[in-house]
Parts: C-alpha cells; structure tokens; sequence
C-alpha cells in the first residue's frame, strides 16, 4: 500500500526529536519506526503506516535518516569468527539501491502468490506462543489465494510458501559486506533498518537534552529556544563554556 502524505517529510530535530523518541520509547520495538516517520511526516496518519509494506518502510526510513542525521550510515558490528570489532560506512543513496536492485515481481505462474507483509502482520505474528507458530500466522496473513492453492492449505505447504515469502521479501532487507581487518573473515551482516534508525534518533535526543540542561543552567534560556538552535551553534555555546 503506497503512502501518500500530503506534507513534505521534515527532519527528526529540536523538540519534534524529543517527544516523538519519548513516545516512541514507550511502545513495543515494532511500533516505533512508525512512530518516528508518523513525527516527520505531516498528513501521514500512524495508523495506517501500519499496513505499509516492509520494504516501503525501510525506504522511508533511509530517507528520514538522511534528512535527520546525514546521507552516511555508520555502524558497528562484531567479527563471526575473532570477536574484533569492525565499522563500516554506508551511504543512504547506496542502500536504496541495493533495496531496489533486490526488489521482484511475483510471476503471474507462482505456485504460492504472497504479498509484502507489513507491520501488522508482525504485530500478530508476535502474539503467537512460540517461533513456529508465529512463522505460520505470518505467512496465513500474507498467503494471497490463487487458481491452485488457498490460504488454508498453508499449514501443509509451509515450504513452498515460505520459499516464496523469502523471496518476494529480500527488498525489505539490507546486508553489509564487511571483512574483519584482525582475521580477515569475511561475512554478510544483516541491518535491522528499524532497530539501527530508533538508536540514532534516541542518542541524538539524550544528546539534545543534555546540551539543554547544560545551556539552561548556565543561561537561563527556555527548552524550547535552544532546542530550536541548530547543533552548529549549541556546540559553539557549549565551547565557550568549556574555554
């Protein structure tokens, strides 16, 4: 299901930072991607970013990041075989690419005809007692009948819907080669986009708040007209109080 809001998406920044993360921060970790685009994105109802596609989603949060926090991923990750620890530098246009040269039409000929799930479908799934159960909740809410197959046969044809699911799904995920510079082991690292853009958006919030109390204590200036401050010119205070 395509989003179309009706306003232009606006950077995670000043207090529109603090009180999406404070109410991202009380929700379950499926919800708040939603909650930081919902934030961002006027005309963009939370609701209904919930029936989203995955991979929709993650191409909306690699536009928020850059816009937020820069057109470069950084991240950190640990080697499979030493422990070492490894960085690797991504840029968001790169991502995207990568997301698109992965995305597939279903054929028309498919034995099982699935569509993308979204977050619904992973709020559901997660209800389940256990991993098995959840992965045929998934796929029962993502089955699409078709002339050879309905979606109650799903429990005794798992493998081939789930081969399927698999596919149709590898525009949602985003993988980073990355070589140990201690062993040299070489391996494929799987970003959670998700995951990744909330820890950004969270330390970039603690960051903001901490430049707040320090500036007010020493000022007296309000939240609301330092948070309003670029960062340029927050950090250029904070020198002068250190010199």
């Amino acid at each position: 299901m395509a989003m179309n809001p009706s306003g232009a998406m606006q950077p995670l920044a000043g207090l529109r930072l603090v009180e999406a993360c404070e109410a991202a921060r009380r929700e379950p970790a499926l919800l708040r991607p939603l909650t930081l685009l919902a934030a961002a994105w006027p005309g963009c109802e939370r609701d209904r970013l919930l029936d989203q596609p995955l991979a929709e989603r993650n191409r909306a949060l690699l536009a928020l990041r850059a816009l937020s926090f820069g057109p470069v991923l950084e991240g950190y990750a640990e080697c499979a075989a030493c422990g070492a620890p490894m960085t690797f530098h991504l840029a968001v246009k790169d991502a995207l690419a990568s997301l698109d040269a992965c995305a597939a039409s279903v054929p028309d000929d498919a034995a099982w005809r699935v569509r993308e799930a979204t977050t619904a479908d992973l709020l559901a799934a997660s209800r389940m007692p256990d991993d098995e159960a959840a992965e045929r909740e998934l796929l029962r809410r993502c089955l699409v009948e078709s002339a050879t197959n309905a979606k109650n046969e799903v429990t005794t044809a798992t493998p081939a819907a789930l081969a399927e699911f698999e596919r149709i799904h590898a525009a949602a995920e985003l993988h980073c080669a990355l070589t140990c510079p201690q062993c040299g082991h070489a391996a494929h690292h799987e970003l959670d986009l998700a995951d990744f853009v909330w820890r950004e958006a969270r330390h970039a919030a603690r960051r903001l708040l901490a430049d707040i109390h320090t500036l007010a204590l020493h000022y007296g200036w309000s939240e609301a007209a330092i948070a309003a401050m670029s960062q340029a010119r927050r950090d250029a205070y904070l020198e002068l109080l250190d010199a």
